[in-house]
């Protein structure tokens, strides 16, 4: 992969007339995504700045973002076939950040910072969505390239950083807008919530703070004169080398957003665009309220180090199937055959720490399963004796080496069961109670992490995003007969399941 260069750097080549680039870019509109930028890719080589490289972005743009969208779909593609999309787009957009950082350098005006900043971004955005770390090289270039725009008191001036676009932007805006993503905290958020909070922070840049040095009254720093990641402030003493950013009115706007949420169904949450689920949505705007705030409650528990190795399997109708291979002859209510998930091999994994109730595991190279954070997987230490159900809470893939996990174990003593929703009187369907009961209808699968007993926790459970509805009422059937249950809330939703806290009831009614 290609790495950023110094940006101030002056380029050798003579400028390219934007008129002949132009014309060659119009053909490009209907090609493969991977084939125009690459052709994108060789004619950044040849340009030396201005309009034409204006243009040159401008096109790569949908090209972008056609394949970043590739690059989601292929959960369902092999490991190596993402890993070819991703590399395509890292290495056009490294290639463009380069070249437009040289450019900013050499002939510094507003809006070549704001575009190069703006690149940085978008570089800064392809390494989260793969957990990779972003190149200290990108944080050099970006905290440069605004500190000379501040030095030239271009920094706040707005500008029109794309062609036909009506909004403005400033270098300090496209600065913090890359810190603010950086600091919310990528490395537990699955890569569709990351793509989320890019949306957030684009919507509410405007609104985000940079205080002048020496001044520490917010929760972010960084460091100007170096290459580090920005990073939560350790105190309110004022750095002689750091400046202080962060969230500013904007989270006073993500908050209002969160209230209109609360306020509407949530199929109808489409506040960051009708291509990502609502369900997405929402859980991103949850998770930057709680790494925004200036007294973010959450810490990462400490890790000991440990040997040996886990047996992982990934999503809910598989983790259903291996919880209940440790279970011999009948059980609960008869399955319905079209849920029933042919279950596979786990992977094995290899443990490297543990602590906070977490197992932090180095992930099966190639894995056949696109492996991030929030996917509920079920695990075995060891030999495969006890099974338990956890989830992927953090990920980072180091270069060169494979990716690390930390699994949050939501439960050591798990319960699969199979329920049967009750159908009340004036329900519509085609079944009655009694019918629904004698032929195994409205049978749901779900999983008891805890039954609420032990008081260390409430009653909550599993069930596939499908079947959650607030109030519904389902039967058990165990060996000491019928127990009805009534779900209550649902505390999160993931791809495939929602788990939600529920109550034991003594009659169905």
């Amino acid at each position: 992969m290609l790495e950023l260069l110094e940006w101030g750097k002056k380029r050798g080549d003579a400028p390219a007339d934007a008129e002949p680039v132009g014309t060659a870019l119009a053909g490009l509109g209907d090609a493969d995504p991977s084939t125009a930028l690459g052709e994108l890719g060789s004619r950044l080589e040849a340009t030396g700045g201005g309009e034409a490289l204006a243009l040159i972005q401008d096109a790569g743009a949908a090209h972008v973002s056609a394949l970043f969208k590739q690059y989601f779909v292929g959960a369902a593609r092999t490991h190596a076939a993402r890993e070819a999309t991703w590399k395509s787009l890292v290495n056009y957009q490294a290639r463009l950040a380069q070249v437009l950082c040289e450019s900013a350098g050499a002939l510094l005006t507003a809006q070549s910072a704001a575009r190069a900043l703006g690149a940085c971004r978008m570089l800064a955005k392809l390494h989260l969505v793969h957990y990779a770390s972003v190149p200290g090289k990108l944080w050099r270039a970006a905290y440069s390239i605004h500190a000379s725009a501040e030095k030239a008191g271009y920094a706040t001036t707005p500008v029109h950083a794309r062609s036909g676009d009506r909004a403005t932007t400033t270098a300090e805006q496209e600065l913090l807008r890359l810190l603010m993503l950086r600091v919310s905290a990528p490395d537990m958020m699955a890569p569709e919530q990351i793509e989320v909070a890019d949306r957030v922070v684009e919507q509410l840049g405007a609104e985000f703070t940079l205080r002048q040095p020496g001044v520490a009254d917010n929760p972010f720093s960084f460091e100007p004169e170096r290459e580090f990641p920005p990073r939560r402030a350790k105190g309110r003493e004022p750095s002689a080398t750091a400046r202080y950013f962060g969230p500013g009115m904007g989270y006073d706007s993500l908050e209002r957003i969160a209230r209109q949420l609360g306020a509407a169904r949530h199929e109808e949450f489409k506040a960051f665009g009708k291509d990502i689920a609502p369900r997405v949505q929402l859980s991103a705007v949850q998770h930057l309220l709680t790494f925004w705030r200036t007294d973010c409650p959450y810490a990462p528990p400490a890790h000991s180090p440990a040997s040996g190795t886990l047996q992982v399997v990934h999503g809910y109708g598989q983790l259903w199937q291996y919880l209940s291979q440790t279970h011999e002859g009948p059980r609960e209510l008869s399955l319905a055959v079209a849920q029933v998930v042919a279950p596979q091999a786990p992977e094995t994994w290899a443990l490297q720490g543990t602590g906070g109730n977490e197992l932090g595991a180095e992930v099966a190279p190639q894995g056949g399963n696109w492996v991030k954070c929030g996917e509920l997987v079920g695990v075995s230490v060891g030999d495969g004796g006890e099974r338990w159900v956890g989830m992927i809470r953090r990920m980072h893939a180091a270069p060169e080496a494979s990716a690390r996990a930390d699994i949050a174990v939501l439960s050591r003593e798990p319960q699969e069961v199979s329920l049967r929703a009750v159908i009340g009187k004036y329900d519509d369907g085609a079944f009655s109670d009694a019918s629904s009961r004698q032929f195994a209808g409205n049978t749901v699968h779900a999983i008891i992490l805890s039954d609420g007993a032990g008081g260390t926790q409430p009653a909550n459970l599993l069930l596939p995003q499908a079947e959650w509805q607030e109030g519904r009422i389902y039967e058990v059937q165990s060996k000491e007969g019928a127990r009805y249950l009534r779900g209550l809330q649902a505390v999160r939703r993931g791809e495939d399941y929602v788990r939600a806290t529920f109550e034991w009831l003594s009659v169905p009614g």
